[in-house]
């Protein structure tokens, strides 16, 4: 599959767009899939329009973060405050962030099925457990999300429903749209390379029309032999429909804009740059709805605190710190272009969290923390959700869950954050769909945990 950029050369550094999800999605589909209830009865939320999840790839220390413990090894320069919300921060660390802790629940009690970065981040992705029997079916939460909004588009909207920045410096990539058709795909887009973009001129976008008349009469050429070749054919011809519709918007080009000011405030850095694009594109309303940032690097098993170390937890949270509370500071300050009268944040969900937590105690024997998925924090911000709080407990280590934080006493896990985003956005998060092509039945949060059934609730308590 080639990228938007090899299609059309002047935008090769605008869109390095990975059409990964498009690679791997389903030449078995068996469309139109049919969505249904499950019989259990919700009330989904509908406060948001939009849902940012922010991903802290390769597991940021818990304990060294939004669930503070002291323990050995540790600097001695951290300078940790107790903050209004109770919450213990680093002021060298998350300087910025800590002024908008008021926008922030925490809830400090998650489990995690995984303890591997590639399991880890598949499920993120998929809000399932990864198996080989049917992974190739299985479309990642983006693209549900999308085909579930693809009836709210409007004629205006361009842009892909579902758009990633960096997934594919994660440990699972971008994950394909499984038997979900190919025009629900994540759009992975590279920031260091669409911040080097420029706009079409008038001699670029002639040529491009010129080609799409000859595409269009090879198209007419062929009458109904095209259909002919399947589905997988489908999807390449909606892709490049998607494409040309995409690059004769002039919003398009304007979201990847990025001024200086805004470069120094977020962080001259990928991760920065992820941020300032996905605020951008929500900015232009133009249909874009769910944004994965990905923000690698976390994976420190070695030389946590070494700062001559190629990574380590300062740089990461250097990194972290502009970057997230850039986002939330101007998604506050930005008016919806639905209604005036309310913020980007007022209507749009910020989930931030990595695949697990790093184990607790003294540094290991490389200075390093390992993987723990016993207890890890989440933030949420936006769309309803009351600020200045922190929900549940980790004991005095950080190692196990003494509050779960809601009301279950089960610890949430993935599946109960995909159906908090899918509840925000309106989405009956109960659906399944059983005519899928394998004959299996997928339900849109899996109820069917490890070790038995699990609670598929909302987290209710992020809203008060």
């Amino acid at each position: 599959m080639k990228t938007i950029g090899e299609l059309f050369p002047s935008r090769r550094e605008l869109l390095d767009w990975g059409g990964r999800g498009i690679l791997g999605a389903s030449a078995f589909g068996n469309w139109p899939l049919k969505a249904a209830a499950s019989g259990t009865k919700v009330n989904p939320r509908g406060t948001a329009r939009n849902v940012i999840f922010y991903e802290i790839s390769g597991a940021i220390s818990h304990i060294e973060s939004f669930d503070f413990k002291e323990s050995k090894g540790l600097p001695k320069d951290l300078d940790i405050v107790k903050q209004a919300s109770g919450v213990h921060l680093s002021q060298r660390l998350f300087p910025r962030t800590a002024k908008h802790l008021d926008k922030l629940a925490i809830l400090r009690s998650l489990h995690s099925h995984e303890e591997v970065h590639f399991r880890g981040q598949y499920y993120q992705q998929t809000g399932r457990q990864l198996n080989l029997a049917f992974a190739r079916e299985i479309p990642a939460i983006g693209s549900v999300i999308a085909s579930e909004l693809d009836s709210r588009r409007r004629a205006t909207d361009t842009f892909p429903t579902y758009l990633s920045f960096y997934l594919e410096k994660g440990a699972a990539g971008a994950l394909s749209t499984g038997f979900l058709e190919p025009r629900f795909s994540v759009v992975d887009i590279n920031p260091e390379s669409a911040a080097k973009g420029k706009a079409l001129d008038q001699k670029a976008m002639e040529l491009i029309e010129e080609r799409w008349r000859l595409l269009k009469a090879l198209r007419d050429a062929q009458g109904n032999k095209a259909s002919l070749l399947g589905k997988s054919m489908a999807g390449y011809e909606d892709y490049y429909d998607t494409a040309h519709r995409l690059l004769s918007d002039a919003r398009w080009p304007a979201a990847f804009n990025i001024p200086e000011a805004d470069r120094k405030r977020y962080g001259n850095n990928p991760v920065g740059m992820s941020a300032i694009l996905a605020r951008n594109v929500l900015a232009a309303d133009g249909g874009a709805h769910y944004i994965h940032i990905c923000h690698p690097g976390w994976d420190h098993h070695v030389q946590i605190w070494d700062k001559k170390a190629p990574s380590n937890h300062y740089k990461l949270c250097d990194e972290f710190d502009p970057a997230f509370s850039s986002l939330l500071e101007d998604l506050a300050a930005t008016p919806s272009k639905m209604d005036p009268t309310r913020t980007l944040l007022d209507e749009t969900l910020v989930v931030c969290m990595g695949e697990f937590g790093r184990t607790v105690g003294a540094l290991n024997n490389m200075d390093g923390r390992d993987h723990h998925n016993k207890c890890y924090p989440a933030m949420f911000a936006g769309a309803g959700v009351k600020g200045g709080r922190v929900l549940g407990a980790s004991d005095k280590d950080g190692a196990l869950c003494v509050d779960t934080g809601w009301h279950r006493k089960e610890q949430p896990r993935m599946e109960n954050v995909l159906a908090t985003m899918m509840s925000a956005l309106g989405i009956d998060w109960t659906k399944e769909i059983r005519n899928t092509p394998s004959g299996r039945t997928f339900a849109y949060v899996d109820p069917l945990g490890p070790n038995g059934y699990i609670p598929t609730d909302e987290i209710s308590s992020i809203y008060g």
